[in-house]
Parts: C-alpha cells; structure tokens; sequence
C-alpha cells in the first residue's frame, strides 16, 4: 500500500512517497499484520547489516510523534524540533502519539513488548540478528539515533526497535535488540531515537489525515491565490470529501467558502478568486470520511499584496536624499508571525538584491539613522553631505511621524518591530547566518552601514543592518537585524548609526 508522508505532517521528517509491505503472520501470538519494513524506510533490507538510509526508515524517542531521518545528518535537527537529551514520564507510547497511527492510520500501531517477547521466543527462537532477518519480518541492524546527542550509532551493527511499553521505570522504554549474538527484550532510555515497525490487530476507522495548506507568493495576483495540501493517510477508509475552506475572520471550515477537490488521498489544490487587498484570508484544508472530518492542524493566512508598485521620490521632501522613480516589490508573508506585506527590496534601493554580497549602491538603497526621518545614499560620497548626527541619546522607539517607510511609502507601510525581526529569525525559519535571511522570501543582503562616527560606509557586501522601530536596552541604542557570514540575530547598536530599512505593511 502506497503513503503519501509530508514533512511536518503527523511527524513526517521529510516528504516521500513510500510503497510498504505486509504480511498476515501468527509470530506475535495471534494473527497480526506486519510490516515488512521500517516506519519511513523506501525498501525492506537487503541484508541483516543492510547500512542503507532507504532500508533504515526513520528513528523516534520513545513517546513522541516526531519522526528524525537520518543521511549525513539528522532531519530535522535544529529549530521548530528541538532535540530532547532526556525523557521521565510515567507512560507508556499513548495512542496519540504512534506514529503507526499517525503515518499509516486504519489500525496501525507499535507493537507491545509481549509481542516482541513472544515473536523471539520459541517456535522462532531467534538467537541473533540473523534469524531475526531471516523470519517474516525481515528485521535488520538499522542502528539508533543516541540520547546524548541525537547522532546516528551501530547503523549495519545492531537493531533496536521500539515497543510501546516502558520498562522498567519512567525514564526506559522496552524494545527488541538484535545483534551478532544475541536477540531479546531488553530496555533503553526514553530519550534514544530507535526503529519502529508496525503491526495491525484489524481496521480500525480513524479520520482522514491532513497538511498545512501552503500558499506561495509567487502564484499569487492582484486577486487570486492558489492553496496546496495533502490528504494522507484516508484512515482506513475512503476519503469522499477533499478541498479548502476560508473566510476573513479566522479558522475557518466548511460552513464558510468552500472549494472542493474531489476525492481520495493525495495532493489537492485550488484557486481562491475575487480577492483584494486589505483583508487577512485564512485558510485550512479539509478531508472527510466514514469516521469524520478532519482539518489542517494550522489555519494558513495570507494578505493579497501590491507586486510591484512605483513610487516617485523627490530630493528633500519627506526624507528622500535624491529625486528618483523607484519600482518596489512586495509579498505576503507570515515570517513576522501573522499575514503581512513586506518589502523585497531596500527603502531606496533601486532593485532587489542579485546576490547576499551585492555591494551595489542600486541594491543597497538608503540608510537612516535611528528616528530620524532623513534618508542618505552612499556613491562614492554621503548624500545629503550635511545634517550628519555623530550622538543621539533619547528615550524613545521610532516615533510614527518619523517613520520613512511611512513617510515615503504612506499607505500603512512602517519598519518592522524588534518582535517581528525576531519571529522572522526564528523557528521555523531559524536563520543561522546571513545566508538564511537571503534564500528567505525577503532576499535580504548585506548592505553595510554608515558609521556613526563619520557617516563613511562600512560593511557593504559583507554585512547586513536593518533598523527595528524600537530603542534597546537603553537610550543610546536601537535594536536591529544583524547578518552576516556565520550569524543571524536581533541584537542593538547605536542610534547614530545609519543603517538600511525593510518596510513592512499591516
């Protein structure tokens, strides 16, 4: 049977197709099906030390739904999936957290460390990994994911694979471990990320699984934007009802606009029309079969915002340093955490940036020290030469009067608070370097800044500045985004600074 596995989706590391294999066998003590590979593995072993990732499938700690994969290095490994060093609860693998139940749905589950212990004993009597991937089963040496670090161990060496059972106290679960001379029931820590294999006493209808609806920005016009999910599993049962639902007000469902896309798993998708600007569209996909509806576990949101649109800047007026018509770019996004349209460019800069060390002055636009509403550019020389500040101490964030994005935009845009930029470097986009913050849909790039000590320009192509509207921790500075080659952070500098603007529109 073929599933369709989404990263993110029910635990899924990663997106995948996989055609898995099962058989009918009494080797747990009564007639079960089995899978005949691991939970998230392309293909059953070739062998007991079969060290391939496709035959290995995916690793969980014991009692939790998310799935690692493991190539080079552990997916997902930093960010929205925190790795967990140590596991003490008195449980045992609750239902809503199997990930046979959760992946495959209709039935599937962990198997019990009873039936682990009687799939060993005799008439098996396995004594080794060799017998083990000689029965049925076919279970091979996939290795573990250790607790202290989450790094992949005895991979073509040695099996663990999980029971649902913990064992003997709350910190250890039980699980079957195979090796070269040796095959038993036996207990870990909690905290391992072990192999999981699957087992199904009868269907068992559950509800349809169902994914985040994505909603590129490059799709989107002046009025449409097409939304994309997935409907896997169907939960033991035909899946008779698919598509999205939206509205404006928030976590919608089928009783509001509805878009039907037909029936069965898969990927479904469709175009949301007769949008304008100015409201927040929320959006969820929905799946129904015999044991219900289900719908996405997040409401997606989204703004219709202006693709291009021209503004003419005039030398002195509202801040502008130079008379220019400039084509500016924007996008809806949630990278702030909530629907909201950015800049994909510089305040000023005449167009987006080519690369994350584009050193020109078109890419770069202009720099504005911290509340203040004259703007500068940077040639060869500073433009406007005078009025140039070399201190400001005040106890105040950005005030709205001075705001350039406001000043030389109007229509709602403003700069970014500390609290946006922070969300935006967060989980789940979790921006490591400045590298991060230019693959982003905001294509930031390293402008440099003017030094508040000169007003001469530093740093441009080598390191990226982009002003908050708030003052921290003290008078003197302004709490901004820093990136450059090995970081990405919100942290501050002075206010005499000037340094580039990204607008941002409610």
């Amino acid at each position: 049977f073929s599933v369709i596995h989404t990263a993110g989706l029910n635990g899924a590391p990663v997106s995948k197709n996989v055609l898995y294999h099962s058989i009918s066998s009494n080797i747990s003590g009564a007639a079960r099906c089995w899978l005949t590979q691991n939970l998230g593995a392309d293909q059953q072993p070739t062998a007991v030390t079969d060290n391939t990732e496709s035959s290995s499938g995916w690793y969980w700690q014991f009692n939790r739904s998310q799935g690692y994969q493991y190539t080079g290095s552990r997916t997902p490994i930093y960010g929205w999936v925190p790795w967990i060093t140590s596991i003490t609860e008195s449980s045992d693998w609750l239902p809503a957290n199997d990930p046979c139940n959760l992946l495959l749905g209709g039935g599937w589950r962990i198997p019990t460390s009873t039936e682990w212990t009687n799939a060993d004993a005799p008439p098996q009597n396995w004594g080794s990994a060799t017998d083990a991937f000689a029965s049925v089963l076919k279970l091979h040496q996939a290795g573990h994911l250790d607790n202290s670090n989450g790094l992949i161990y005895n991979r073509g060496a040695n099996g663990y694979f999980w029971s649902n059972n913990q064992y003997p106290n709350s910190s250890n679960g039980s699980y079957l471990y195979i090796y070269s001379g040796y095959s038993a029931v036996t207990y870990a820590s909690k905290a391992d990320a072990n192999s999981v294999r699957c087992i199904r006493d009868y269907i068992v209808p559950t509800k349809p699984g169902v994914s985040v609806v994505s909603i590129p920005t490059a799709t989107m016009t002046s009025s449409t934007a097409t939304g994309t999910a997935t409907v896997t599993p169907d939960g033991g049962d035909d899946v008779t009802n698919r598509g999205l639902c939206w509205n404006t007000t928030g976590t919608p469902t089928t009783s509001d606009n509805v878009l039907s896309c037909g029936i069965g798993t898969g990927i479904i998708s469709n175009t949301l029309t007769g949008l304008t600007q100015g409201p927040t569209y929320y959006v969820r996909a929905y799946a129904t079969n015999s044991a219900g509806i289900t719908y996405s576990p997040v409401v997606s949101s989204f703004r219709i915002c202006p693709t291009t649109f021209t503004v003419n800047h005039t030398a002195g007026v509202n801040g502008a340093p130079v008379t220019k018509t400039v084509n500016y770019g924007s996008i809806s996004s949630n990278i702030s955490g909530a629907a909201k349209c950015w800049l994909t460019q510089n305040l000023g800069a005449t167009q987006q940036a080519t690369s994350l060390t584009d050193a020109s002055e078109a890419s770069a636009g202009w720099y504005f020290q911290f509340n203040r509403a004259q703007g500068y550019q940077y040639t060869s020389a500073r433009t406007p030469a005078t009025a140039w500040i070399t201190s400001i101490t005040e106890s105040s964030n950005w005030a709205p009067a001075n705001d350039p994005c406001t000043l030389l935009l109007g229509t709602g845009w403003r700069i970014p608070t500390s609290g946006e930029w922070t969300n935006a470097d967060a989980p789940p986009q979790y921006w490591l370097t400045a590298v991060d913050g230019y693959n982003s849909v905001l294509k930031l790039h390293q402008a440099g800044h003017l030094d508040n000590s000169n007003g001469l320009i530093y740093n441009r192509g080598t390191y990226g500045y982009y002003w908050s509207s708030n003052q921290y921790p003290n008078s003197s500075n302004g709490s901004y985004l820093y990136i450059y080659s090995g970081y990405s952070d919100v942290t501050y500098s002075s206010k005499a600074d000037a340094n580039s603007v990204r607008c941002i529109q409610d």
